[in-house]
């Protein structure tokens, strides 16, 4: 017999779905009331109350054996009749509600079907109980039925879920039989590929982490995703979360699952775009009286889902948008529901580290069936940084106060103490940043004050005409509340009296962020071409001792590769704009030595600006390009597709920006990149505290702080060169600094043998004798 394996919670919910997407809002404190009346209740109750009691059961049914499992509330007897006591908490008065909802009941019976079976009983009580949050007055429902008549309500229920639960079980038959059939879908593994493939594999078989240098060319997106697939298919997988930073890298990682599915893998995908790019809607309210597609969409889904479920396996932005918009439900509940119910998730990093949006579904508890591949994993350390830091302007509270004063005085005093308090605090010292020594309790205490008492004003004030702004304010300080609770020495209270009062707590040090995360799955796998150097990363993700670090070199020619470095010019920020004329020769020496299309890349706009209307005076700009601030994606698009059109371009771009990764531009489209500077981030006071931390605890502040992130930027931007074994060409490296042992001992392997030039003939000589080298070759 067929098995399937599902909670109590996710077969009910699925079976009694009904109405209305209603996102508006409903108390932001209903899940901590609800965890404590739960606690208050079973507290209430004598010694021989056994409270959340797990119960796991196998119900035969047709020709499928479900395994069911779940928690009940509690469980108690009366004589020799036992009862199961289910708990909810409400907003509703006592008068108000009813015990009809079948969803509540639903998860009863079944408990006390399971209770049936494990005791042997004939005959069981369910008593259902509700609690007013706010008046803790209590009411319940008392039901006593018979074996006979739990059955027949849970035999009811599982016919209306067998045709998911028939369609799931051959799914995973054929999914795993298609696995087991295959082989790695290329015909030859390319250098460093199959290495790289076996250590993901048994990572995942071992449940350790694992990181991995991988430079360009290895082919690291089959390399960790077809060992998951496999591992999935031989061994047992439930899902896999492969996480990116950049639209492009989505793009990347669905052709490979395309690849696959080719070559006979099925796996169903599903591919997250962010709630505001998918609606199709001017403005994301997600309601029925706002949006048509959130009208009835719990009616509609199941049968949505099914359909969709049996026509496709790999769900685009446009299938998904197609399904919807056919169907009209809304794009983005869609994505989330497919997501829950497919093999492959790609989506961003923030569904998985970001306390205020990750996927609560999936995320919510330890689950060691999942397996979380981490892509340009150099990103993640700053992006936790900015999901782990909070800021709130003391301006917000004063407009937000102002709208509240003549009608909601309770409310308009707590928002003005807040402010008060933030005053207070920003008086301590006299400068215009700086941190705070200790926790700001009495700040923090006000805020928590305030939030309880607006909690109430936006239950009852949805019709008032400031409610979003003020909404808007809440949820700033409820997340400034939430992240202040973690407080530790990885974070800091940052004062700022810049254009008004500010303060931000900032996560300085993310690693126990990103280790507490990683415990929730089976694997986290981090890779990406430029984790230089590894024991810096290691130390940054939170990795322990078990888990395995690993370095793969570039599987490409070096005689197809040429690195130069031009110690002759100082881009130091105090430097820089002494040397314009010399930078603008360089620049066209270097573009002119071959034609090509050219990268230059530079540390800021306005240093490239400033290199723009000093070359465009001298040297000829008919094939010059220039990358704008705030580009949209169409607008960068549009300039990727210069690579393609033309075989003479010569682009400025800011280095670490949206030309630096993430774009594949193989063959004829780049011949050559040129990077001016080191990298290093600017310098500011945030970093300066990160610098600080690290400094007092390894003594290696500069390097986590500036040094180590700048060389990444270099890494990733030379790293546009060569794409495939084919490519041929060049990277010019322009600062002085470069020459300096600490940063000589961190260029990669295929750097080693570089070039070092201080003056025009020599530069001129060596590019053009790369050129000829490789042109001669080419003819042979």
């Amino acid at each position: 017999m067929r098995h399937i394996y599902i909670s109590v919670r996710k077969l009910i919910e699925h079976v009694s779905k009904s109405g209305s997407i209603e996102n508006s809002y409903m108390g932001n404190n209903r899940a901590l009331e609800g965890i404590d009346i739960h606690k208050k209740l079973q507290g209430a109750e004598n010694e021989h109350y056994k409270k959340e009691v797990h119960l796991k059961c196998e119900i035969p049914y047709r020709d499928i054996n479900f395994v069911i499992e779940g928690r009940a509330d509690g469980i108690y007897s009366v004589g020799e009749l036992f009862y199961v006591d289910e708990i909810k908490s409400t907003h509703l008065s006592v008068d108000e509600i009813g015990e009809t909802n079948q969803t509540h009941w639903g998860q009863a019976i079944f408990y006390a079907y399971m209770l049936c079976h494990t005791k042997e009983l004939n005959q069981v009580g369910i008593r259902l109980r509700y609690c007013q949050v706010q008046t803790f007055e209590t009411i319940e429902f008392i039901k006593h039925l018979s074996l006979d008549e739990l059955q027949e309500v849970v035999y009811t229920t599982l016919e209306t879920y067998y045709l998911w639960a028939q369609l799931k079980i051959e799914w995973q038959i054929a999914k795993r039989n298609s696995i087991k059939s295959s082989k790695f879908p290329f015909t030859v593994y390319r250098k460093g590929q199959r290495e790289m493939a076996v250590a993901v594999y048994q990572s995942i078989q071992e449940k350790n982490n694992l990181l991995m240098h991988a430079p360009t060319g290895i082919g690291k997106t089959m390399s960790t995703l077809y060992p998951t697939v496999s591992y999935m298919g031989h061994k047992g997988l439930e899902k896999i979360y492969y996480l990116t930073s950049k639209s492009t890298t989505k793009d990347m990682t669905s052709n490979a699952a395309c690849q696959m599915h080719d070559k006979g893998i099925r796996l169903k995908t599903v591919i997250i775009t962010a709630k505001e790019k998918i609606c199709f809607m001017q403005e994301c309210i997600c309601d029925k009286e706002n949006c048509l597609y959130a009208e009835e969409y719990y009616d509609k889904i199941n049968d949505v889902l099914f359909k969709a479920f049996s026509s496709y396996d790999l769900f685009s932005r446009s299938v998904i948008e197609k399904i919807a918009r056919e169907n009209k439900v809304c794009p983005f509940e869609l994505t989330l529901d497919l997501a829950e119910m497919s093999d492959l998730v790609i989506c961003d990093y923030n569904y998985f580290y970001d306390p205020r949006a990750f996927l609560k579904r999936a995320f919510s508890e330890e689950n060691n069936q999942q397996v979380v591949l981490v892509d340009e994993a150099h990103n993640l350390p700053d992006r936790v940084r900015e999901m782990y830091s909070s800021e709130l302007t003391r301006k917000d509270f004063l407009e937000v106060s102002v709208l509240l004063k003549n009608s909601f005085v309770k409310e308009y005093k707590s928002i003005r103490k807040v402010a008060a308090a933030l005053l207070s605090l920003s008086k301590q010292k006299d400068e215009t940043l700086f941190v705070i020594a200790d926790k700001p309790e009495s700040f923090i205490r006000e805020l928590k004050k305030m939030t309880q008492i607006m909690d109430e004003w936006l239950v009852k004030s949805r019709r008032n005409e400031h409610y979003k702004v003020i909404l808007e304010l809440y949820f700033k300080a409820t997340s400034f509340i939430k992240i202040s609770e973690l407080y530790s020495e990885d974070f800091s209270f940052i004062i700022n009296k810049e254009n008004g009062v500010k303060i931000k707590i900032s996560c300085i040090n993310p690693s126990e962020m990103i280790r507490s995360i990683d415990e929730k799955v089976r694997t986290v796998v981090f890779f990406s071409g430029t984790l230089i150097p590894l024991k810096y990363y290691k130390n940054i993700f939170g990795m322990g001792e078990k888990d395995h670090v690993i370095k793969f070199s570039s599987p490409f020619s070096r005689k197809k590769f040429k690195l130069l470095v031009d110690i002759s010019i100082s881009i130091k920020y105090k430097d820089r704009n002494n040397h314009l004329d010399r930078i603008c020769e360089v620049i066209n020496c270097f573009v002119n030595s071959k034609k090509g299309n050219y990268l230059i890349f530079f540390p800021s706009y306005q240093f490239m600006e400033s290199v723009y209307e000093y070359y465009i005076e001298g040297y000829n700009s008919d094939s010059l390009f220039i990358q704008k601030a705030n580009m949209s994606e169409e607008e960068q698009s549009q300039m990727l597709s210069i690579f393609s059109e033309r075989n003479d371009a010569v682009v400025f771009v800011v280095l670490g920006g949206s030309f630096s990764e993430g774009i594949d531009l193989k063959e004829e489209k780049l011949i050559g990149a040129m990077i001016l500077g080191t990298g290093i981030p600017m310098i500011n006071f945030q970093r300066d505290l990160i610098m600080q931390h690290y400094e007092k605890k390894y003594k290696a502040g500069f390097d986590f702080a500036y040094r180590f992130p700048g060389f990444n930027k270099l890494l990733q931007a030379a790293g546009r060169v060569i794409r495939t074994e084919e490519d041929v060409g060049c990277v010019l490296l322009v600062d002085d600094r470069l020459l300096d042992h600490k940063y000589q001992s961190l260029f990669p392997e295929n750097w080693k043998n570089f070039d070092r030039v201080d003056n025009m003939n020599q530069l001129e000589t060596k590019i053009n004798n790369f050129w000829r080298e490789n042109d001669k070759d080419d003819k042979r």
